[in-house]
């Protein structure tokens, strides 16, 4: 084991303690065989209030360091569970997803994260606040402050290690993590010694209400698929109840949905994400779609969800501005996260005063796992003219 505290480059942010590094041990990953890899766990500001454990891959570049050390990309995985500490991306070191590929949905990340490293950057890949072996607090699904925070913290606890790492940075996700690194644009300045250089959206989960809804339409014009967008709805929908649940635990969830799916928030919290998908699944085909009891239709009117919802989404916060450039992919075959919607925000976006640096790119008949395997061509473009 190495533990290292205050080494290169830490410079101000060490001294500021908003992360500690607690130890640093290498660790055996196949998957990115460019790189050496390491487990840093540290601590980081915990939304409740204190601070918590964390626990952060680093993968670094085989080779010498260029001057002024590696520029660092922080990688945001996408969802891997509403509570399940085990769920964590530093725990399936094969793919680097929480368990999203031995689940049947093949996430690719591991591939992208070889590709950052291959084209010379080091790659900070934190597990989400609650999620990974140190864990001691909820995690937060779809939470800004807790997603921004657990990034900020793992570059900072990355910049106390022994390793050579520049204070230029940049910020790539994945669906939740595509939105949770366009939110962390409102917490970069927590890191002010650092200098951030713009972020990377790809298929970012926003404008989730008008997403939910939207599945409607596509089930009626799909009758044989109509049971499958009707579990993904109430995925989500149970999902951001639990999230809801760690700040407001008296919330009613009768309010939010029915008695089916409130049987099944104990799934959603101790299970990995498509394992609690498809317990969802299995009891929809057993009631089918119109005898299942699940969320209600006015479940983002009730006023915790409706708050935690205007808290968290870029699509539906009210001042909500980009303050760095920005480059959001979409694949144009994507359920989960529906092109129409992303579209819709860029286009708000852009129509923001003062204008954002923002470019958007779609990929036509990519999902939502599948854009992650065209998408590296472009975040690496992207990611050289920011670091120029």
């Amino acid at each position: 084991m190495t533990l290292t505290l205050g080494a290169c480059g830490g410079g101000d942010d060490v001294n500021s303690g908003y992360a500690r590094l607690m130890s640093a041990v290498p660790q055996a990953v196949t998957s990115v065989p460019d790189a050496h890899a390491t487990l840093l766990t540290y601590t980081m500001p915990a939304t409740a209030g204190g601070t918590t454990p964390a626990t952060s891959l680093l993968f670094v570049p085989k080779g010498n360091a260029p001057a002024g050390g590696w520029p660092i990309v922080a990688w945001a995985h996408g969802t891997t569970t509403a509570g399940q500490a085990t769920c964590a991306p530093s725990l399936t070191l094969d793919t680097l997803d929480g368990g999203l590929t031995a689940q049947g949905f093949p996430s690719h990340y591991s591939d992208f994260i070889e590709s950052l490293v291959h084209a010379g950057y080091a790659v900070v890949a934190p597990d989400f606040e609650g999620l990974g072996p140190a864990e001691n607090t909820p995690y937060r699904y779809y939470s800004s402050a807790s997603e921004a925070r657990s990034i900020i913290a793992a570059v900072v606890a990355a910049r106390e290690s022994d390793t050579p790492l520049s204070t230029r940075w940049a910020a790539v996700g994945h669906s939740e993590g595509g939105r949770g690194v366009l939110e962390l644009q409102r917490f970069v300045g927590e890191a002010s010694t650092l200098d951030f250089r713009g972020t990377v959206a790809i298929a970012p989960f926003t404008s989730v209400a008008a997403s939910i809804n939207g599945l409607n339409d596509m089930a009626a014009g799909d009758a044989a698929n109509a049971a499958l967008y009707t579990a993904i709805q109430n995925l989500f929908v149970g999902m951001l109840t639990v999230a809801v649940q760690v700040g407001s635990p008296n919330v009613d969830v009768s309010k939010l949905m029915g008695a089916d799916l409130a049987s099944q928030l104990t799934d959603l919290k101790t299970k990995c994400v498509f394992a609690a998908f498809g317990q969802i699944g299995q009891l929809i085909a057993t009631k089918t779609t119109a005898g299942y009891a699940g969320f209600n239709p006015q479940w983002s009117s009730v006023p915790e969800m409706q708050a935690y919802l205007a808290a968290n989404d870029p699509a539906v916060e009210p001042n909500f501005r980009l303050t760095a450039p920005t480059l959001i992919l979409q694949g144009t075959a994507d359920v989960f996260v529906q092109p129409t919607l992303t579209n819709e925000l860029v286009s708000r976006l852009q129509a923001t005063t003062p204008p954002p640096s923002l470019a958007y790119k779609t990929y036509p008949g990519m999902d939502h796992a599948t854009v992650m395997t065209v998408a590296a061509p472009e975040v690496i473009a992207f990611l050289s003219s920011r670091f120029q």
